[in-house]
């Protein structure tokens, strides 16, 4: 039977800590060159452009100008006034794949979302929006057994995706940061903040935390909710340069297009930690004693994301990731699989500044923490169970 979990179960199934264990599984097996990814792929139409379908522009703008400025409570609704403003708008097809023999799953993450890139307080950023029924986004999991072939479970992305990243950050910070890290800087007060630093809250003992965002209130808010969530005092500051001083490890979790710090901020001992290389400045790359991606880029070339856009100006909803990562050293920097199996040291010194670029999702991760939401659901009787013979034929395909 194949399993099928709804968003409040997969909650149910895999607490924070679960998720760290599961991407250090993940990875060290990576390291062991005992799991397999493919690169993610993008295809993506622009509905806004070309004018290839009077109807699905219309059926675009419509909805559009229905979408309520409070549809995804995780955005504010200056981004989401901005973003309803566009002039550009894409439908994208993300697609991830991976997997390894310990877990004896292959996940296929599957992605379907509209998105645009509007220009925000001077920074370009991109908003996802939820234009789907009820104002919501679609994605979903695929878990494949490795023997069979057959499906096992089906998944909803939203509730793995911020834990996801920020067990993998936490992995940076429980390999990298110095032992006695105790004070933590935040660039970005959203929904990836708040999951960045619980993670960090349960590898290291924080003491404080110094956040930084571009809306006043919303790091307030952010501030004051997170301090009693996670018990350590939490103090919003105005300038990003500020949660650099005397902080002992500086995360950054925005949705910004361009980097969101010099590093010239860095200061000697600091373990740096992004979850994209965009919002990156390039020199820490250069800067830092050691830097740890996720992974490098697959085949040897500088593709870390297949895109297949319709039209011919790519350059508008071409990936990111990869026009920074063609600009990268990638030969300087180190992958996180051969920190864990002990192929590279890590830090050496107290004084030397470490760099994890959690550069990529992918699909090992989904993955990992696929196999223990079905092992733990299938343990606590959580979700609905579906005839496996509805994805099963004679004919081979």
């Amino acid at each position: 039977m194949t399993l099928v979990l709804s968003n409040e179960e997969v909650v149910q199934s895999l607490d924070l800590p679960g998720y760290i264990e599961a991407m250090e599984e993940a990875f060290t097996e990576l390291g062991k060159s005992a799991a397999v990814n493919s690169p993610r792929t993008e295809t993506g139409i622009p509905l806004l452009r070309y004018g290839a379908s009077e109807r699905i522009e219309a059926q675009a703008k419509e909805l559009l100008d229905q979408l309520p400025e409070d549809a995804d409570p995780r955005q504010s609704p200056v981004w989401m006034r901005a973003a309803k403003k566009t002039e550009e708008l894409n439908y994208r097809l993300k697609t991830i794949v991976g997997g390894y023999p310990k877990c004896g799953i292959m996940a296929l993450k599957i992605d379907s979302t509209t998105d645009t890139n509007p220009a925000i307080n001077g920074v370009k950023r991109s908003v996802k929006l939820p234009l789907g029924p009820g104002w919501r986004f679609s994605g979903m999991m695929l878990l494949f057994d490795i023997v069979s072939g057959e499906l096992q479970g089906i998944l909803p992305l939203g509730p793995l995706q911020r834990n996801r990243v920020a067990a993998t950050s936490a992995l940076g910070i429980k390999h990298l940061a110095r032992k006695d890290s105790a004070t933590l800087g935040l660039i970005g007060s959203g929904f990836q903040a708040e999951g960045q630093l619980r993670a960090a809250s349960l590898v290291r003992r924080l003491k404080k935390v110094t956040v930084s965002s571009p809306n006043p209130d919303h790091r307030k808010q952010f501030a004051s909710k997170m301090e009693r969530e996670v018990g350590v005092e939490t103090v919003p500051v105005d300038k990003p340069e500020e949660v650099f001083r005397k902080a002992d490890i500086v995360l950054t979790a925005t949705t910004s297009l361009v980097p969101v710090f010099q590093t010239e901020w860095v200061e000697e001992g600091t373990h740096l930690g992004t979850i994209n290389i965009v919002e990156a400045d390039p020199l820490s790359f250069k800067w830092s004693n050691w830097v740890v991606v996720n992974a490098r880029p697959f085949s040897g070339n500088n593709d870390l994301v297949r895109d297949y856009v319709m039209g011919k100006q790519m350059d508008t909803v071409g990936s990111n990731i990869n026009k920074r990562s063609a600009k990268l050293d990638w030969a300087s920097t180190h992958e996180l699989g051969e920190l864990l199996t002990g192929k590279i040291p890590g830090r050496t010194n107290p004084e030397e500044i470490t760099f994890h670029c959690n550069n990529i999702g992918l699909g090992i991760q989904h993955a990992a923490t696929g196999a223990r939401i079905l092992a733990n659901a299938r343990r606590l009787g959580l979700g609905k169970e579906i005839p496996t013979d509805w994805f099963l034929q004679k004919d081979h395909t």
